[in-house]
């Protein structure tokens, strides 16, 4: 009797009753898109061709002629949220506008309000009439003043680049905003809260400088600005200065108290070989602040003419134990080292390149398909493709290392991807099937294992977009499919049933 009373009260228990009803819900629950908000219509696209003279003439029409890549708006770090803010840029077409554009959409209200910035995009090497896909807008918000940041068009511009020196006084584009701009009212997100420059010679509202103080060594060759938050809410950037094999990551960190900037810190050295180094090198991956930690992952492109890799090579990867990332970088063995780095080979995780026979000069392509990523509880993974150049041969790689694992595990059992990301500790493959509608796979962190949770089957195609996550909430910020260099841009908000 007592037995049965006992089993009578379990099952109607509160607390299992709770656990019951939240089991059934997370069965049921499932990736859903919540919202979505057309941005504009005017983003810029180059809808022309893709030159091969870096002089190409103007082609006359209002088609809008590329060197790199289509793809301008959105693309790099364009889009961030900060409280109930979502702030966008992107660039206004056509082929005669090109104006910086940056648009906060407020999620309480659902009010967006977009300010224009005097500055064109200035297109490949100082030609406006050829589109430059490397000069992203990148925007950040500072949580301890309420500051906006911009930095934009941006190819590693210098005194003799482009050779003609157009561009000597004019290589560094920086604006920002007052104090408490990322929330005033909706009908204040006006121009008028950007900061202008005293001299105005090169811009009303773009400052040739971080700190106030101009200098070119320091500012001078940038490219693929990126902004993020650390774990005090400092907001931090970084860029890549120099060339494809002789280059290296700078960050620094925004002085709210100061309002103004700290000098660069490096991770590498330029001119490695001048070190002591073997050979010169550059990187192609990113730095990201991701799960508690400043992180970098990244393929090398070496000064090395005469082996099989025809441009990169190998993984690499690191992190720093200092919330600003100026000192306690480690290896993925937990093995410390000094930056400025010299000697890439001490944070080298894998070789790729080996995947396949080749052997020949040249003969190994590794390009597309690197990112990185790292789970909430320390899974590490890295995807990338490599193929000989015929292309007869190609492999889709991941390799990744569970939290407090020693080694890292490589699977070439794996379908490919162009980016990773992590929410908690998920992994996701997210993007654009070849209908132009968003899917999203999801997988466990420190496997291999993927599941598609999500697929959009009806609705709007889309050519590209860029992922933002927060809180459980994906930020897919997409340009639709369109005609000429004006085409639509929105804002798709995806609940990830975290």
């Amino acid at each position: 009797m007592n037995i049965k009373r006992a089993k009578l009260h379990l099952l109607t228990s509160p607390l299992l009753l709770c656990v019951l009803t939240l089991l059934s819900l997370n069965i049921h629950a499932k990736v859903t898109l919540q919202d979505e908000f057309k941005i504009t219509d005017l983003g810029l696209f180059f809808d022309g061709k893709k030159v091969k003279n870096k002089k190409a003439p103007d082609n006359g029409t209002e088609r809008y002629d590329y060197f790199f890549g289509a793809r301008i708006a959105p693309h790099g770090d364009s889009i961030k949220k900060y409280k109930h803010y979502v702030f966008m840029t992107w660039y206004q077409g056509g082929k005669s506008n090109r104006h910086v554009m940056l648009t906060r959409l407020n999620m309480k209200t659902g009010v967006q309000r977009t300010i224009e910035l005097p500055h064109r995009h200035t297109g490949y090497l100082n030609q406006p009439w050829i589109g430059e896909s490397h000069n992203t807008i990148a925007v950040g918000v500072s949580p301890i003043d309420g500051t906006i940041h911009l930095l934009y068009d941006m190819h590693a511009y210098g005194k003799t680049r482009p050779a003609d020196g157009s561009l000597k006084d004019d290589y560094f584009r920086y604006s920002y905003t007052k104090p408490g701009a990322a929330e005033v009212a909706d009908e204040e997100f006006t121009l008028a809260q950007f900061v202008q420059n005293p001299d105005g010679k090169k811009g009303k509202y773009k400052h040739l400088t971080l700190s106030g103080k101009v200098d070119y060594n320091q500012y001078s060759g940038l490219t693929y600005p990126k902004f993020f938050i650390n774990t005090r809410n400092e907001l931090l950037m970084y860029m890549r200065k120099g060339g494809n094999n002789n280059g290296s990551y700078r960050f620094a960190k925004y002085q709210a108290e100061k309002k103004s900037w700290s000098d660069f810190t490096e991770f590498n050295v330029m001119d490695a070989k001048t070190f002591g180094n073997d050979y010169n090198w550059g990187l192609y991956g990113t730095m990201k602040y991701v799960n508690g930690k400043l992180r970098v992952g990244f393929q090398q492109r070496a000064r090395i003419l005469d082996d099989k890799f025809l441009y990169q090579n190998g993984m690499y990867y690191a992190y720093s134990d200092n919330p600003d990332g100026s000192s306690d970088w480690k290896n993925h063995q937990g093995k410390p080292f000094d930056i400025p780095l010299i000697d890439s080979a001490k944070i080298k995780v894998s070789e790729p390149g080996d995947l396949i026979p080749e052997t020949g000069k040249n003969q190994v392509h590794i390009v597309t398909g690197f990112d990185w990523n790292v789970t909430e509880r320390g899974d590490v993974h890295l995807i990338g493709k490599v193929s000989n150049v015929k292309r007869t041969q190609a492999v889709n790689v991941h390799t990744y290392k569970p939290a407090g694992a020693k080694e890292f595990i490589t699977s070439t059992d794996f379908a490919g991807a162009d980016k990773i990301y992590t929410a908690g500790n998920d992994i996701y493959i997210i993007g654009l099937t070849r209908g132009g509608r968003p899917y999203i796979e999801k997988g466990i962190g420190g496997t291999n294992k993927f599941t598609r949770v999500y697929e959009a089957k009806s609705g709007k195609r889309f050519r590209h977009g860029n992922v933002y996550i927060k809180n459980g909430k994906l930020y897919y910020y997409l340009m639709e499919r369109g005609t000429g260099t004006t085409q639509p841009i929105y804002l798709q908000v995806i609940d990830l049933d975290i």
